[in-house]
């Protein structure tokens, strides 16, 4: 439910969401025609449809043509009726290419003035003692005003989704086991509900309102997004983009690549290296760096001084009226709510500096104090430190400028360092505290935490790195080992798990989703490479590591799960800090053999430059003479060969928490309350923005190429407006017409029958299995076939008490029918039509996602997708030693699901001769093999273990079974306990249970991967809006336990959480 603290909206953006967006099917497809002489001037400059079609498949596509392509040529140009190749005869291009990149301000139906414009940024560039600062021009800044960008987006169908009402979400969950409700619990995700948006909009609604002015006030969420990129894989052409986002629209439309919700507002010059020469003539060659490094700042501010333009200030300050495109006219004012960006990128805005003192953008946490995080001493420390734009800091700024620019003191000098070191602040004007302090109170909350390079590039890869150097200080043969098991790792999903490396120990070309691909599956890869205590200590710091990854990357929170976040943050903690004290210090750990080979190409190509260097002061005009020339030739070759076998013997290497990434994690929480949800501001947004600049670069000159960047942007953007325009109109009734026409897709019988298997799947249905009858199995033939199998052990019997069962179940309803037995002729009343059985390999099995969603897993014969979960229907206290499934210890967490692998997948016509209509009826089904539960071993949050379990013994009655396809709740991943080995024991040989590759044989336990996704893991964790479950009661003891606010060790913990 929607808790609204102000007016009523007068328009719900999801009153008119897309279906597609949440599913696969559209229900309708509409034709009409529209006049042409509208159509002529919404195509301009296109002179007609013929060199619009043909124009918008040339800038649309990729540089380099793929079949896909050629179809979209096909299909959506030469075959389009409007298409007359005579049409294209005589037609100008580059004048078409120049005005479809022109502004057009306020005219026509583009009416878009938001074009690129082209500034230089003077910075101020000191030298000290050595002469007066000098003002040093830096060309090349491309920008869009925002107040303009803002105008344009929102006017036009950009903006289609965007709420400028908020909201409080929220959710009441389902009963408890006594039949009170729980009470209400907030739901944190989409930045447009955050808390941070709310007080936004208080805010503004509680001021004065402009002099006679009675339009609708709201704010536009600015979330700005910059870090440079390489534009080409050879060669040093890089980009430095802006990108601004709009938490009105929501994270899911923004997340899509295709959404274009990624506006680029500037292209950042870098600084030029003719300033180095500058500096050279005035100082020594010491200070050059720290100059250029104060010079980078002071470029990068005067960006966003350009940027955050008095006409932008004027903007917030009294707002910009446009007419939006929901039709409501609006005064819209801008605020800056977050700004993503890596961690050189955040001390450069933040006007700190990089791993100082205190290094973090939002707090001032001393950098030897990070590894307490999670302590109560280091929350104490974040709450009462917190970075504040007030005055003191304002004034030690503006005092060390003074020094440096009017008394020409160093930057370096130690008047400027008494003053700015202690807080790691640098001499360099802030400009969102210049220019946005009245509508930002302090800008240091903008910098949220970065999950991209803090959590998956950063602590797990440095979790993941020691992990490996351990590994190899304790034998070559483990490093092997791992390898091999990570080889043997099955792939889950379209493409949640990946085949991973052949060489996982190297790292090799590694990227954030292999290494989170890594973290979901490194429980089992690594049990047992380590002997004890070691291994218990890296498989709890791995399921903590992995429990803390999964909660900061939800994309829907509840009240409950952020106090889980506090909880398991505090147990991840005290595990890494444990496994450091331990693990760490029992091994000798030293260089990794790729980080020597990085280690000595960066000092080779240091001693290379230098060397370069002193020749280029005069070091070659002193040889005289063949001679003297071959001796120093032959002089460095010996010097290089002998730092190459210097450099080559690996270093020592520890594992080092205190760190900023490290740091950082303790403030998710806090930003999940504030702003939403980290997939809302996360970097990789912008990385993911990265691909669009680069396809575009493809098709520029390579030579002063961001002008080109900035006209292909406009011509696509133009482009997109055209065809909307265009597919607008067209739903529009011509003239004279009762409405639009409207073919209606088939409806959902007709539509099932023309479907084949693996084709095509409603996500409104629970399941999908394929319509075909062409592939069967003659029943009495199978049976005889397989007569020594174990898995067709009683087939027929059991097939037809499964399926008589499921047929009194929705006869009356009577959900205790599982249990029930049946006669001999009572079975016999059940026929099968032909005596077939028709056979699959694909069943889809849609689900509702944890963040209300629909989500979809294939499950396929043969694989490894042929794996299921399904809801245990059985209480742990009724288990008994005898049970297949085993017994349940009291410390043991209750049984929520059981597994099984798919052995077929099958459908037969039924004929109930019971009764009268004897019309065959289409019954589908599952062929399983039944896991069980390891009775030995124990799992869960408290004890810090996947679930273990194994298939059941093929003696049990209970080993084969079948399966209602509506009973599967999803797929799941399953990954051989490899420390465990593989059987024969459990069952003889069978074809149906096993492929030939198999080789008789089965692994003895499997690990359940609770981890493998976020909807996965909320259904082990509970609390899931989609699942409608409250915590489980393992995970809400835990919170149950957070420590008092008391110093009772050397970290202030004041309990145990190893258990």
């Amino acid at each position: 439910m929607r808790e609204y603290y102000g007016l009523l909206p007068s328009l719900d953006p999801e009153d008119e969401v897309d279906p597609k967006t949440l599913l696969d099917d559209s229900a309708i497809a509409r034709t009409a025609e529209s006049s042409p002489s509208r159509r002529g001037l919404l195509i301009e400059p296109y002179p007609n449809m013929s060199a619009y079609l043909f124009g918008r498949w040339f800038w649309n596509g990729t540089a380099t043509k793929s079949d896909a392509d050629r179809m979209d040529l096909l299909e959506n140009c030469i075959l389009h009726p409007d298409f007359d190749p005579d049409d294209l005869r005589g037609l100008n291009w580059k004048k078409i290419d120049h005005d479809l990149a022109a502004p057009t301000p306020g005219g026509g139906l583009w009416g878009s003035s938001d074009g690129w414009k082209r500034a230089n940024v003077t910075i101020k560039v000191p030298f000290g003692k050595s002469g007066p600062p000098q003002n040093y021009d830096v060309s090349g800044l491309a920008y869009r005003p925002l107040e303009e960008v803002i105008a344009s987006v929102c006017g036009s169908e950009l903006s289609a989704g965007f709420h400028y009402t908020p909201y409080q979400l929220l959710w009441q969950p389902p009963l408890g086991p006594d039949g009170d409700a729980p009470p209400l619990e907030k739901v944190y995700g989409e930045l447009y509900a955050s808390r941070a948006f709310l007080d936004a909009d208080a805010e503004l609604q509680s001021s004065p309102p402009e002099p006679g002015c009675s339009l609708p006030r709201a704010v536009v969420a600015c979330m700005p997004w910059s870090d440079s990129t390489h534009l080409a894989e050879y060669g040093n052409a890089s980009l430095w983009p802006i990108y601004m986002q709009f938490g009105n629209q929501s994270k899911y439309e923004r997340g899509r690549p295709n959404s274009h919700a990624c506006h680029h507002v500037a292209y950042i010059p870098k600084l030029p290296s003719d300033i180095d020469d500058l500096i050279h003539q005035h100082t020594d060659l010491e200070a050059i760096d720290k100059i250029v490094t104060h010079c980078r700042r002071e470029l990068m501010h005067g960006v966003w001084r350009v940027l955050l333009s008095d006409s932008f200030v004027q903007a917030c300050r009294h707002g910009i009226v446009v007419k939006c495109y929901d039709g409501v006219t609006r005064r819209l004012y801008p605020r800056f709510f977050t700004y993503s960006a890596d961690y050189p990128e955040k001390v450069l805005l933040a006007t700190i500096r990089d791993m100082g003192n205190c290094p973090c953008p939002r707090c001032l946490v001393p950098k030897d104090a990070i590894s307490a995080v999670g302590t109560t001493r280091d929350i104490r420390l974040r709450s009462h430190n917190i970075r504040v734009d007030d005055v003191d800091r304002r004034y030690k700024v503006n005092r060390a400028r003074t020094f440096i620019y009017d008394q020409r003191r160093g930057i370096g000098s130690k008047a400027v360092e008494d003053l700015l070191k202690a807080r790691s602040l640098v001499p360099t004007v802030n400009v969102f505290s210049e220019r946005l302090s009245p509508f930002l109170q302090n800008f240091h909350t903008l910098f949220v935490p970065d999950f991209l390079h803090e959590w998956e590039l950063g602590v797990w890869k440095n979790i993941m790195t020691h992990l490996i150097r351990i590994l190899h200080a304790e034998a070559a043969s483990v490093v092997r080992e791992f390898n091999g098991r990570f080889r043997r790792v099955p792939v889950f999903g379209r493409d949640t798990i990946r085949h991973m490396s052949s060489n996982m120990s190297e790292m090799k070309q590694m990227a954030a989703r292999d290494y989170e691909d890594a973290l979901q599956c490194f429980i089992p890869v690594v049990d047992r490479l380590l002997p004890p205590p070691h291994n218990e200590i890296t498989l709890d710091l791995l399921f903590n590591t992995a429990s803390m990854h999964a909660l900061h990357k939800l994309r829907m929170h509840i009240d409950s799960t952020v106090t889980a976040i506090d909880t398991f943050f505090i147990i991840f903690t005290a595990s890494l800090r444990r496994f450091k004290q331990v693990t760490c210090t029992a091994y000798h750990t030293t260089e990794l053999p790729r980080e020597v080979q990085a280690r000595v190409r960066r000092q080779l190509r240091t001693a290379s430059q230098a060397g370069s260097s002193r020749s280029g002061d005069g070091g070659g005009s002193r040889s005289s003479g063949g001679s003297r020339s071959g001796t120093s030739g032959s002089s460095n070759a010996v010097a290089q060969d002998s730092l190459i076998a210097e450099k080559t013997a690996s270093r020592r290497k520890e594992f080092n928490m205190n760190t900023y990434k490290v740091h950082s994690l303790g403030d998710y929480r806090e930003s999940i309350v504030s702003v939403g949800t980290t997939d809302s501001y996360t970097s990789q947004i912008g990385e993911i923005a990265h691909r669009i600049a680069k396809t575009r670069f493809s098709r520029t000159s390579k030579k002063n190429f961001t002008q080109q960047l900035t006209n292909i942007e406009r011509r696509e953007a133009r482009l997109e407006h055209i065809s909307h325009q265009l597919r607008t109109d067209d739903s529009q009734p011509p003239p004279g017409s009762d409405g639009p026409k409207v073919s209606t897709a088939p409806g959902d019988s007709a539509l099932r029958e023309e479907l084949t298997e693996g084709e095509y799947v409603m996500l409104t249905e629970r399941y999908f299995i394929g319509r075909s009858q062409k592939v069967y199995e003659h029943i009495p033939s199978f049976v005889r076939a397989h007569l020594a199998d174990p898995a067709a052990k009683g087939f027929v019997g059991q097939l037809k008490t499964h399926l008589f069962r499921r047929v009194i179940r929705e006869r009356t309803q009577n959900l205790e029918a599982d249990n029930v037995s049946f006669s001999d002729e009572q079975l016999r009343s059940l026929l099968f039509e032909h005596d077939r059985m028709y056979r699959h390999q694909i069943m889809r099995v849609n689900y509702t996602t944890y963040d209300v969603r629909r989500g979809q897993d294939i499950i396929h014969v043969g694989t490894d997708h042929c794996h299921v979960m399904v809801c245990a229907n059985e209480e742990p206290s009724n288990l008994d030693g005898n049970s297949s499934l085993g017994e349940v210890s009291d410390d043991q967490e209750p049984i929520l699901y059981w597994y099984a692998k798919v052995l077929g997948i099958y459908h037969v016509n039924v004929i109930d001769i019971t009764e009268h209509a004897l019309q065959p009826r289409r019954m589908e089904f599952l062929h399983v093999r039944w896991f069980g539960r390891d009775p030995e071993w124990q799992s869960g949050w408290a004890v810090k273990r996947l679930e273990r379990i194994g298939f059941v013994p093929q003696t049990d009655d209970d080993a084969f079974g079948f399966l209602d396809p509506a009973d599967v709740i999803r797929g799941c991943h399953l990954i051989p306990a490899f420390a465990e080995g593989h059987t024969s024991c459990l069952l003889g040989a069978s074809l149906l249970a096993r492929s030939i590759s198999d080789g008789h044989q089965d692994w003895e336990r499997y690990y359940v991967n609770r981890f493998v996704d976020r909807d996965m893991f909320m259904r082990y964790l509970g609390g899931a809006v989609g699942h409608g479950s409250q915590l489980v009661a393992a995970v809400q003891k835990l919170c149950s336990l957070l420590p008092e606010d008391d110093d009772d060790s050397e970290f202030g913990i004041t309990f145990d959480w190893h258990m």
